[in-house]
């Protein structure tokens, strides 16, 4: 039998258990405080998105072809670029081969239920990608001496450099994958890895082949969704990258489990993205040709 309590003194397990309910209830109101706010940053996301947008449509080159290329100026030095069905793809073939393969990647993290992944793949799978970065660079170094009037240890060509862009493109998908779930996420799964099976390593490699081939074969009806892909790979990658630093700074680290959740930080994200680009540009045109083309 419990003693009495004469003098109204709560129990120890009383006090604990008011202390959660109003921590609790403080969390909620936080969470709630913050659900509405990011829901006031949900239209101005897509505001900005729309200005950025229109900007590509009316940046100052007469044709789309043009003004993707411009857009994307200050990031690749535009040179060795694939050109499919008389487009040419805004990026050189070794970052077209990369940005396009991120997005295989990324596809196939997804359709494989790893969209919460927060560990790396096995060391198998990883020794090979880490390998293919290592044979993207070799490629890399062999062009730079071809440009620069070394002998190259090989002659340079078009195809191998977006094929070894891809298989670096697979590389920085993972990284990606990781930064992105790692940093924000709050119901990562640790457990799980980002790739986990050699099959999906294959299905990568057969998305990638069909999109080399569609590139050096020149079928002209992929030309436009090629070079938009391209453009979605690059921008995305910078758009994730500056979101992921941005949400941190602004402590939304380890909360996130639904992306609307990130509507602040990306928002903020999206026009950085397009500042950034909008002053690459116009830093190599003041570098490259002395100023912006009138």
């Amino acid at each position: 039998m419990q003693p009495a309590n004469p003098t109204n003194v709560p129990e120890p397990e009383q006090v604990i258990a008011a202390a959660r309910a109003a921590i609790m209830e403080r969390a909620g109101m936080a969470a709630a405080e913050r659900r509405a706010r990011e829901r006031r940053w949900q239209p101005l996301f897509f505001v900005v998105l729309a200005i950025l947008l229109l900007g590509v449509l009316f940046a100052p080159a007469a044709t789309l072809e043009r003004k993707l290329i411009l857009a994307l100026s200050g990031v690749c030095a535009q040179e060795h670029n694939l050109i499919v069905g008389g487009v040419q793809l805004p990026l050189c073939a070794r970052d077209s081969g990369m940005y396009l393969s991120l997005l295989a990647t990324l596809a196939v993290v997804i359709m494989r239920g790893r969209g919460r992944a927060g560990a790396l793949p096995p060391w198998p799978i990883l020794t090979v990608l880490a390998g293919l970065v290592a044979i993207m660079g070799v490629d890399g170094v062999n062009s730079l001496l071809n440009e620069i009037g070394l002998v190259p240890w090989y002659t340079p060509r078009n195809d191998l450099r977006a094929l070894t862009g891809m298989g670096a493109g697979v590389g920085l998908a993972v990284v990606l994958v990781l930064l992105l779930n790692r940093s924000l996420r709050r119901d990562v799964d640790d457990s799980l890895p980002v790739l986990g099976q050699w099959r999906e390593l294959g299905l990568i490699a057969l998305i990638d082949g069909a999109l080399l081939a569609s590139a050096l074969l020149d079928v002209a009806p992929l030309a436009w969704p090629l070079a938009l892909l391209v453009f979605a790979g690059v921008t995305g990658t910078l758009f994730v990258t500056a979101l992921v630093a941005i949400a941190v700074i602004l402590r939304y680290d380890g909360t996130i489990t639904h992306p609307a959740q990130l509507a602040r930080p990306a928002t903020l994200a999206l026009a950085f993205t397009g500042v950034f680009l909008v002053v690459m540009a116009l830093l190599r045109a003041v570098l490259v040709n002395g100023g912006p083309a009138s």
